[in-house]
């Protein structure tokens, strides 16, 4: 099967078997995605399958879609987004509850180490940039997607989203 006709079969007889198709061709790129706005597993996998439910539910009254993942990329997007609006709330009004990612106490191998200490210093830099920032960082750098892959996944100018890379790029490490 392939994407095109997946889709029509969700458009036209909202048929779970071409959901099942683009969600299994997509639900990897959707978890890193949303993990990398979220910074939490569990988050990002409840907010992928939210996304993906609100997608099988929206799609029986589109007209027309030429490609899913963009679509769909809106919709996890927005989920995020509000998740990290819903925190920022609960952060502001019970700052003794913030909750910080617990750190793995298992021991590995100095080369292991090395590289999670990278990670974390890369997402512990991440974490403090606008989501806006984050977001199209996360998709040049840790998803390699061109200028034009991202203008049209978050349905910006492609000037745009070089400017906001030339603006931030200069404040992350050189790891990215």
């Amino acid at each position: 099967m392939t994407e095109e006709k997946a889709i029509r079969l969700c458009l036209d007889h909202r048929d779970p078997a071409g959901f099942e198709f683009l969600v299994k061709q997509f639900r990897r790129e959707a978890y890193y995605h949303a993990y990398a706005l979220l910074g939490n597993e569990a988050d990002a996998a409840d907010v992928c399958q939210d996304s993906f439910a609100n997608a099988f539910a929206a799609m029986p009254r589109m007209a027309a879609l030429d490609r899913f993942y963009p679509w769909f990329y809106r919709i996890l997007r927005n989920r995020c987004l509000n998740l990290l609006d819903r925190r920022r709330t609960r952060e502001r009004y019970a700052a003794d509850q913030q909750s910080v990612p617990a750190e793995r106490a298992s021991v590995t191998p100095g080369d292991q180490l090395e590289a999670r200490e990278q990670r974390e210093l890369v997402w512990l830099q991440l974490s403090e940039l606008k989501e806006n920032h984050r977001e199209i960082l996360t998709l040049k750098y840790i998803h390699d997607f061109s200028y034009a892959e991202i203008s049209v996944t978050l349905g910006i100018p492609r000037g745009t989203v070089m400017s906001r890379l030339l603006r931030r790029s200069g404040s992350l490490p050189g790891t990215l």
